[in-house]
């Protein structure tokens, strides 16, 4: 007799959804009425808690909501009331003192380099110290001066100089946008840990400088999610066959990094308060590595939390982890709410421990198909089905025939992580082992793009559908 599979517990998703709209619906409304919202719904919250039970969750979820709108409001304060944004709305040129905060990134002609100013200094001579999220954005006039740019790496500490303009998209969450129009001034940086996995993330780049370009491109983005030498066509088949997701660095490739690595450490005798230790720290390392994206901050964090729970011989929930990582995030960066990759990173991970281990089980008893076959359709489909409504709203397209491509080419993801991350750490410690690695890396790695082409050349592989609103309710 089959023992019957636990119920997901649901409690946590009402106020994870009621915090998302209320942060997205703060983040577009002026502070001080966002405030006067949020109080009034923490006061009728807390009314319903004193209530009969029965009406104790709609009132921790109102407060939820309203800690969240809260939070986000005084983010808005913060962010569209500063001197920066100030500065901006003039169209004032400055100088600052900045620290760079992500990788840069090229599109097209242009450069965009996401920053923090420390320290401005405006056209009239003015100094004031700020601190405000920005995103320096330059054309360079020279290559010597593109490969500068290229250069920088997160934590380190620059001088630009340029004009302040708007931010060019408000709901990133930047103060301004920096037109800069010199070249950086390296004042200090990048700190060690940076700089180790600056080296690292080239060695990786070495180690398949001698494949084709295909391989060489996409297998740097399937272990870090460094899409920088995937070739343009690639990318497109990719996401028409529904498969762009496994160059977008997440919470997925983390768990293939453990699997290899928890199961040895074991082996080798780790146990407990040892082994949480050493996920929290894998978790920390590799995220500092593949860097903080949206989703990758999400995994982490539900990591982090996996991590307690093991430490502490608590039951580790992973729904429960999900969502908390979901309302611990917005409450730091309300922005989040408008990040995409978090929103799909959150949703596809609900699909996953929801829906598809009784898909899966229903397959394998019901239907009688192999497992092999039956988990990866399971998964690919729940993560559909929770994902596409979203997803529709800004690709306008439908991927037919995803779930057959992600059963064809999920197999081969995790030895290509694996193999990739293998290259890499080879490759710093003696090169030929870096690049025996990476041969081995680039046969998974070219079965995906394969399943891809082949995918995207099928007929009616991204059927057109209406994006925005509508599209999502149609859908």
């Amino acid at each position: 007799m089959t023992r019957a599979r636990p119920v997901p517990d649901l409690r946590l998703l009402p106020p994870v959804l009621a915090g998302w709209l209320a942060v997205r619906f703060a983040l577009t409304r002026p502070p001080t009425a966002t405030l006067a919202e949020a109080g009034a719904l923490a006061v009728l919250g807390a009314a319903l808690l004193v209530r009969p039970r029965r009406f104790a969750p709609v009132g921790a979820t109102l407060l939820v909501a309203a800690a969240l709108a809260a939070s986000a409001a005084l983010h808005v304060y913060a962010v569209r009331l500063g001197p920066v944004a100030a500065l901006a709305a003039a169209h004032g040129r400055a100088t600052v003192r900045a620290t760079v905060t992500g990788d840069p990134k090229p599109v097209k002609e242009l450069i965009l380099v996401p920053i923090r100013i420390d320290a401005l200094t405006a056209g009239d001579g003015t100094g004031i110290g700020v601190r405000a999220r920005a995103t320096a954005l330059v054309r360079p006039r020279e290559p010597a001066d593109g490969i500068r740019w290229s250069a920088l790496l997160p934590s380190m500490r620059v001088e630009l100089a340029g004009r302040l303009e708007p931010p060019k998209d408000p709901a990133a969450g930047d103060a301004a946008t920096l037109f800069a129009d010199q070249v950086p001034k390296i004042l200090g940086g990048p700190d060690l840990v940076q700089r180790l996995a600056g080296a690292l993330r080239t060695d990786l780049r070495e180690a398949v400088a001698g494949l084709p370009a295909e391989p060489a491109g996409v297998l740097p983005a399937l272990t870090l999610g460094d899409t920088r030498a995937v070739p343009a066509a690639t990318e497109e088949d990719l996401r028409t066959a529904g498969l762009s997701y496994l160059v977008v660095v997440s919470g997925e490739n983390l768990v293939f990094l453990s699997a290899a690595v928890l199961p040895l450490a074991r082996q080798a005798g780790v146990r407990a308060r040892a082994l949480a230790l050493l996920a929290a720290l894998l978790a920390l390392g590799f995220t500092v590595l593949a860097r903080p994206g949206p989703p990758m901050v999400r995994a982490t964090v539900t990591a982090l939390l996996a991590s307690v729970a093991l430490a502490t011989g608590r039951r580790f929930r992973g729904l429960t982890a999900t969502a908390g990582a979901a309302l611990i995030l917005l409450l730091i960066d309300p922005w989040l709410a408008h990040a995409y990759g978090f929103v799909l990173s959150v949703a596809a991970t609900a699909g996953l421990l929801i829906s598809a281990p009784a898909w899966r089980d229903r397959l394998v008893v019901g239907g009688r198909v192999p497992h092999w076959i039956a988990t990866p359709a399971a998964y690919t489909a729940a993560a559909e089905v929770y994902c596409e409504p979203l997803l529709v709203t800004f690709t306008g397209a439908l991927p037919l025939f995803s779930v057959p491509a992600n059963v064809l080419a999920v197999p081969a993801a995790p030895p290509a992580t694996v193999l990739g991350v293998a290259a890499m750490a080879g490759y710093a410690v003696w090169p030929p082992a870096g690049h025996a690695a990476a041969w081995l890396a680039q046969w998974p790695a070219r079965w995906i793009c394969l399943v891809a082409h082949g995918t995207a050349r099928l007929p009616g592989a991204a059927l057109p559908w209406p994006n925005g609103l509508a599209g999502m309710l149609a859908l």
